[in-house]
């Protein structure tokens, strides 16, 4: 077995009322703006040269989570005409986490709805990462799940998620201490 394998996998789909190219721009072509609608986030900003039309191909994160370091992040794949996003994670790792890469895939249902499959992998090492795998597949299953459905509500109604709302209002009250 080799040690490049991911040893902690998640995976989810979602039934979005957004025909596929509206939630590809939300998604892909403004990769940078993450922050705007997943409430893990509390802001995000693009830089890099931009890849088949996204507005840049890293971004850097700023996590809301207690405990969490804020993420640097890079384009692996854009494939525009498959609907393919890959990312991976290349700053701000557990140290025992050596790769982690997110996939995004957009098949169109009809020309009204979009199904988004999401899945994470991430390679953990060590006795740290034996002992915390099945706890960083739960919470990334979580976590993921929490992502498309927040996705899903701001690409159908053009607004944050109640869960962004909030987060959004916690963040500006840590700012203003």
């Amino acid at each position: 077995m080799s040690n490049k394998i991911p040893n902690v996998n998640a995976s989810t789909e979602i039934v979005i009322d957004v025909p596929v190219d509206g939630v590809w721009q939300l998604l892909a072509v403004e990769f940078a703006d993450i922050g705007k609608w997943a409430s893990g986030v509390d802001a995000s900003e693009g830089s890099g040269a931009p890849i088949n039309g996204s507005t840049c191909s890293e971004r850097a994160c700023k996590i809301s989570a207690t405990g969490f370091s804020d993420t640097k992040e890079r384009i692996v794949i854009y494939d525009k005409g498959g609907y393919l996003l890959k990312y991976t994670l290349f700053h701000g790792l557990p140290g025992f986490v050596k790769d982690a890469y997110n996939t995004w895939q957009l098949l169109p249902k009809n020309d009204t709805t979009t199904l988004v499959k999401a899945h994470t992998e991430m390679r953990a090492t060590g006795i740290m990462g034996a002992m915390m795998k099945g706890f960083m597949t739960r919470s990334t299953q979580k976590v993921l799940v929490a992502m498309c459905e927040e996705l899903k509500h701001y690409a159908e109604n053009g607004e944050p998620h109640p869960n962004k709302v909030k987060a959004i209002a916690k963040y500006n009250r840590k700012k203003k201490k």
